[in-house]
C-alpha cells in the first residue's frame, strides 16, 4: 500500500469520510440520471460493481433502485461506514462491501460468481497509479461483466478543465476541520502534484494534524476513452453531468457511458 494512500485512507480516514459525507447529498440526483441511461440499454434491475465505492453512496443508492451491489474499497473505515448506511436505508440485503485493492480486483471478487450488469466508477478514482495499471483494472472489471453491461465512468476531472480552471490553492472547511489543498499542473504531462494539509479548529486558532501528498495523471477524454476501448468498453456516449446529462465541454466534469464488447 502507498504511503499517501495508508495516510488519506487509513490513518486519517475519518477526515476523509467527512468529505465523502459531503457527497451524499447530491448522489439521488446522479443514480436518477444513471438509472435513466440504463432504461435505454433496457437494464432495470441485476448486479452492479461500484469501484473506489467509499462509504457506499452509489451502491446503497443503487440498491434503493433494485441493483444487487458489490463496493470495493481499500479502506475498512469507509466500508464500516457504508454498512452502517446500508443498514440506514434498509438495503443490507442488496450491497455487499468488500475490502480490496482494485488493482487486485478479480481475487477481490473471487467468491462473487454473478457477472456483472452494471460498473461504476465514480469521482475521479483513476490516475493515481501508472496507465498500464489503470487499464488492467477496467480489463478485469470487463472480465467479471457480461457482454453489453454498462460501464459508468463519473464525476471525473479532464485535462480540458484543468488547461482553462486550474486553482492552484483552496480549502475546505467541514465541522471541525479546515482542508488547505495545493496543487501544481504540467501541462507537458498531465501530471498533478497535490499536498492536503489538515488542520483541525482550537478556539480561533487551527492546529496542524498532518498531510498528504500525491500525483495524479489528469486524463483526457480521449486519452480515457483509448484505456476503455483497449480494455474492451465500447464508448457510448459522455455527458457533462449524468444529473441532468447535459453535453459535455471543457467546463464540466467528464461522465461516459461505455459497453462491453
Amino acid at each position: 500500500m502507498s504511503d499517501w494512500i495508508k495516510k488519506l485512507f487509513v490513518e486519517h480516514s475519518d477526515f476523509f469520510l467527512k468529505l465523502l459525507n459531503e457527497r451524499w447529498s447530491r448522489t439521488e440526483e446522479l443514480v436518477n440520471g444513471m438509472v435513466k441511461v440504463l432504461n435505454n440499454y433496457g437494464i432495470n434491475s441485476g448486479n452492479l460493481l461500484d469501484l473506489c465505492c467509499g462509504n457506499g453512496r452509489i451502491a446503497v443508492h443503487m440498491a434503493k433502485k433494485g441493483f444487487k451491489a458489490v463496493g470495493v474499497d481499500i479502506s475498512k473505515v469507509f466500508l464500516e461506514d457504508a454498512k452502517r448506511k446500508a443498514e440506514k436505508h434498509r438495503v443490507s440485503d442488496m450491497v455487499t462491501f468488500l475490502e480490496g485493492d482494485i488493482r487486485k480486483l478479480k481475487d477481490t471478487l473471487k467468491n462473487i460468481l454473478q457477472p456483472f450488469d452494471v460498473v461504476v466508477n465514480a469521482w475521479t478514482s483513476i490516475g493515481y497509479f501508472s496507465r498500464e495499471e489503470d487499464l488492467d483494472v477496467f480489463r478485469q472489471a470487463r472480465e467479471l461483466s457480461r457482454e453489453g453491461a454498462i460501464l459508468f465512468l463519473a464525476e471525473t476531472m479532464h485535462s480540458q478543465y484543468i488547461a482553462l480552471k486550474f486553482v492552484p490553492t483552496s480549502y475546505a472547511e467541514i465541522d471541525n476541520m479546515v482542508l488547505l489543498e495545493n496543487r501544481k499542473y504540467d501541462p507537458t504531462t498531465s501530471e498533478m502534484n497535490t499536498t492536503w494539509s489538515f488542520y483541525v479548529k482550537d478556539g480561533e486558532n487551527l492546529r496542524f494534524i498532518d498531510k498528504v501528498e500525491w500525483s495524479i495523471h489528469v486524463y483526457s477524454l480521449s486519452e480515457i476513452s483509448a484505456i476503455l476501448r483497449r480494455a474492451g468498453w465500447e464508448i457510448e456516449a459522455y455527458y457533462g453531468s449524468f444529473s441532468t446529462l447535459q453535453p459535455f465541454n471543457p467546463l464540466t466534469s467528464l461522465n461516459i457511458v461505455a459497453k462491453a464488447k
